[in-house]
């Protein structure tokens, strides 16, 4: 068995509750410092720099041997900032490459609403803390790590595997990466399929009791509420006042729901997730899957916001913004809502939903950036094969369960751009643990040793891109 191998399988065990960092294994320690440096460099868009942790991440490419024509940063013209990592390991095959997608770049953090540094890696009661440590620079590290070790030992896969770690995932107000590089070096994304975020795995007290893989994903799309008013002097109030009007509005969408709609990958996961649930919800889930019209089954489910979210489009309110002067009525008030819209809606579809939902024909609802769907890629034997045979090996007798990301992801330009994008890291977690985009932001390492890690379930990915002799995998995605 190769030597990154057995590093793999061993990367993250001890690192629970009361580990030191004088006790880790010199192949644990090499990825604790890939982590810890990527963790530490600021890549949020107000004070970070993407393009500074590309180039920190291609140092340790360069030191384990990686050319210029096999790895190198690519920062879009007029956007310094906003560097993204490519890289190689060739094949030795004509198949088509299998591409690794992560994002380096992450959510603002204040530091004065956290309780610690959040661009500090802290490990604290078998936690990683820190911005990103769980969104999505854990799969960028050991994305990395991967690389090194495999071209330290010659590796050489019959696919070629590419890595992109890319910048603007989180905000759109940057340059997005994987739209840039499709846009203008395209060859550095040319794959098969790719492996992104979008899925773990859910654990419990004794273990895995689920492996995802993600397979389509919402649209992320931002519609404004808006009511204008000629205003006045505040001293005369009158009945029409834009900020009320904007509130009554607000008030019928808080109480509306968008109607239950299942595609073949949620109905998997309700019919899947039932015997895993059991109970009253889990009974709820076989009859959503069986009648997505079960009003009853829909009511128990959307009691769980994941649940609700997976079942229909979702648009929340998330900024207000009205007035102009304490002493004036209001003429202009402004809502902004965050919609995540199931596959096969447009935009224009939600802006004519809303608009029947609040009510009022003075309300007018904006689309802000239109941002077109992607198709889910579909979940063939081709790709579901491995993964089950893989998962057999690492996690015996996890169920797999197909999901939709209620959130988004760059695998919506990988997809639009004809390769199939699906999300599976191995990284098992109980819901909400990581807070990513909140306070205080977490990775448990202590649960990824417990259901076969991150490390090994990447580790299976890269090693069935070839026919591996090896006793660990003997896999192959044909």
């Amino acid at each position: 068995m190769r030597a990154w191998v057995l590093a793999a399988a061993v990367a993250f065990v001890g690192w629970g509750a009361g580990a030191q960092a004088q006790e880790l294994t010199p192949e644990r320690a090499a990825f604790r410092a890939i982590y810890e440096e990527l963790v530490e460099i600021d890549t949020s868009p107000s004070t970070g720099s993407c393009t500074r942790a590309a180039e920190a991440m291609l140092v340790h490419l360069r030191n384990g041997g990686f050319s210029e024509a096999d790895a190198q940063v690519i920062v879009p013209d007029g956007a310094p900032g906003d560097g993204n990592l490519v890289a190689q390991i060739r094949g030795t095959s004509r198949q088509r490459a299998l591409l690794l997608l992560a994002h380096i770049d992450v959510v603002d953090a204040r530091r004065e609403d956290w309780e610690r540094d959040p661009f500090t890696l802290y490990e604290e009661n078998g936690f990683f803390y820190g911005r990103g440590t769980a969104d999505d620079k854990a799969m960028a590290a050991v994305f990395v790590d991967m690389l090194v070790r495999m071209r330290r030992e010659n590796y050489r896969p019959r696919r070629t595997i590419r890595m992109a770690l890319t910048c603007g995932e989180e905000t759109s107000n940057r340059v997005n990466g994987v739209d840039y590089l499709l846009r203008n070096h395209r060859q550095w994304l040319a794959a098969d399929f790719a492996i992104n975020e979008g899925a773990g795995g859910i654990a419990g007290p004794d273990g895995p009791v689920a492996l995802n893989i993600q397979a389509g994903e919402k649209i992320h799309q931002v519609m404004t509420l808006t009511v204008t008013n000629p205003g006045g002097h505040s001293s005369r109030p009158v009945p029409e006042n834009a900020i009320y009007r904007l509130s009554n509005g607000l008030t019928r969408l808080a109480a509306y729901q968008f109607p239950v709609e299942l595609n073949p990958v949620t109905r998997a996961f309700f019919e899947r997730m039932a015997p895993i649930v059991g109970g009253e919800t889990g009974a709820a889930m076989t009859a959503i899957a069986r009648n997505p019209n079960d009003a009853n089954a829909a009511t128990t489910l959307a009691r769980d916001p994941s649940f609700n979210a997976m079942m229909r489009t979702t648009c929340v309110a998330t900024e207000l913004d009205a007035g102009h002067a304490a002493n004036a009525l209001p003429q202009r008030a402004v809502a902004t809502l965050s919609c995540r819209v199931l596959q096969g809606h447009t935009p224009e579809e939600v802006q004519a939903e809303l608009q029947r939902a609040v009510g009022d024909p003075q309300i007018e609802v904006g689309i802000v950036r239109r941002r077109d769907g992607s198709s889910p890629p579909a979940l063939t034997r081709e790709i579901m094969g491995p993964v089950e045979r893989t998962a057999a090996r690492l996690w015996p007798n996890t169920p797999i369960v197909p999901v939709m990301t209620v959130g988004a992801t760059d695998g919506r330009f990988l997809n639009n751009a004809g390769i199939p994008t699906y999300g599976m890291s191995g990284m098992f977690a109980l819901p909400g643990e990581g807070n990513a985009h909140g306070l205080n932001e977490r990775s448990a390492c202590n649960r990824c040793s417990r259901g076969g890690n991150f490390w090994r379930a990447s580790c299976a990915i890269m090693r069935a891109s070839g026919r591996s002799r090896s006793s660990f995998v003997n896999l192959s995605w044909a």
